[in-house]
């Protein structure tokens, strides 16, 4: 849900695309001393609140967000006193319906971390090395391919321009309707020029996961789709996933998703659009999967417990480097991104693709798991309220009190 060009005061309006997290439409503040990075275990050891208050302070969150401008949305928590959804809002505008307990979403730059968690698989069998230059397996794939790391595409430090900040994709309306292959996508990319040399800071790049996806299919010759489901998809238990490449439906239960165009009033009738539908080639390795909260939960279930990757790759993918937006997002790891929470740090990621937004996080050891969907894209400032209201969401189960947002000033 971002644009590169982070600041602490100030966070790029343009949340395009499924560009990342929603940090991009968050303005930061001062770290609290509430936000002070806590031990490895603290999470872990926090024991959930009473079910009954928790699940009620969640679903006055979740009308929140609602109150502030989504069509509807839906939190699943699952952990070991089993699983629980509660939903607020609409699936639809026009027909009013409610938003099913079980719906599809495209969850957007989620993808990322079933991408890294690949990566990570493929290090770990000696396919692929993470310090070596990318250029070494996909030679001249970008400008800098020769001095640029996996491990620098997999934490948004290769100083790579994102494509999605081509005029091609200005309006989703437009490009979400025709066909792109990868290295078409890395080619626009390359001719906007690199952000910056190899090595820190973090600039967000869409276009990394695109090099990331072609050197799985490089390594393993086969395609991503087949190389996640095999890696990540079916190990996780995850059976309602998948990555389409240009199919724009959505085959099973979801909510109608919406955007709002860039420079529309959010107030004004009918400000809202569906884009339910759309081609999905543009997101691909950076943000394309498919999903439900079942299967989102029941990936940080798999990645944290240990089922997936070794302790040693876990924990570097969960070492992150500065975002520059702290305390609301401060870290961002191997695929992963911390959310900072009144009772510590936790790990999972966030996405935003046009007709929908994704927040889901886990405790350390993956125990107790909640993914937020929501069924709208807005880059307005009034998103704020919504993106607010979701981390209150979070904040109640994890911690079992209210989000404390930072202070901050606007500077659209």
């Amino acid at each position: 849900m971002r644009r590169s060009g982070y600041g602490r005061h100030r966070v790029a309006a343009r949340a395009i695309a499924g560009v990342g997290a929603v940090t991009a439409l968050l303005v930061g503040g001062p770290v609290p001393n509430a936000f002070a990075r806590p031990e490895p275990t603290a999470l872990s050891a926090r024991p959930p609140r009473a079910g009954a208050d928790t699940r009620a302070e969640v679903q006055k969150a979740l009308d929140a967000m609602v109150r502030a401008g989504a069509p509807g949305v839906l939190a699943r928590v699952d952990d070991s006193t089993g699983s629980w959804t509660v939903t607020s809002g609409v699936a639809d505008l026009r027909t009013g319906g409610e938003v099913p307990h079980d719906a599809q979403f495209r969850i957007a730059s989620l993808t990322k971390g079933v991408v890294a968690t690949t990566v990570m698989r493929l290090a770990e069998a000696g396919q692929l090395e993470l310090d070596r230059p990318v250029g070494d397996r996909l030679p001249g794939v970008v400008g800098g391919a020769d001095r640029i790391t996996v491990r620098q595409l997999l934490n948004h430090t290769g100083g790579l321009a994102d494509y999605i900040e081509h005029e091609e994709f200005n309006d989703p309306a437009v490009y979400g309707k025709r066909t792109y292959r990868p290295e078409q996508l890395v080619a626009l990319a390359d001719g906007l020029g690199a952000k910056h040399e190899p090595g820190p800071p973090f600039t967000y790049s869409n276009t990394g996961y695109f090099v990331l996806g072609m050197l799985i299919e490089k390594v393993t010759g086969h395609p991503l789709a087949d190389e996640l489901r095999r890696q990540v998809l079916e190990p996780a238990g995850m059976t309602r996933t998948f990555l389409p490449l240009t199919d724009p439906e959505l085959n099973g239960p979801h909510a109608t998703g919406y955007y709002l165009p860039k420079g529309t009033d959010p107030q004004a009738p009918g400000a809202l659009r569906p884009i339910t539908e759309i081609n999905p080639s543009f997101a691909w390795a950076a943000y394309g999967l498919v999903s439900d909260a079942r299967d989102v939960n029941r990936f940080y279930r798999a990645l944290f417990g240990g089922r997936l990757v070794r302790p040693a790759s876990l924990e570097q993918m969960r070492t992150g480097v500065a975002t520059q937006h702290a305390p609301v997002f401060p870290h961002y790891g191997l695929g992963l991104e911390s959310a900072g929470l009144t009772c510590g740090e936790m790990w999972g990621g966030t996405g935003s693709i046009p007709g929908y937004e994704t927040f889901a996080f886990a405790d350390r050891d993956g125990e107790r798991r909640m993914t937020l969907s929501i069924n709208v894209q807005r880059n307005d400032p009034g998103v704020e309220d919504i993106v607010y209201a979701g981390l209150d969401a979070l904040n109640q189960y994890f911690c079992g009190r209210p989000y404390a947002p930072p202070a901050r000033e606007l500077n659209w």
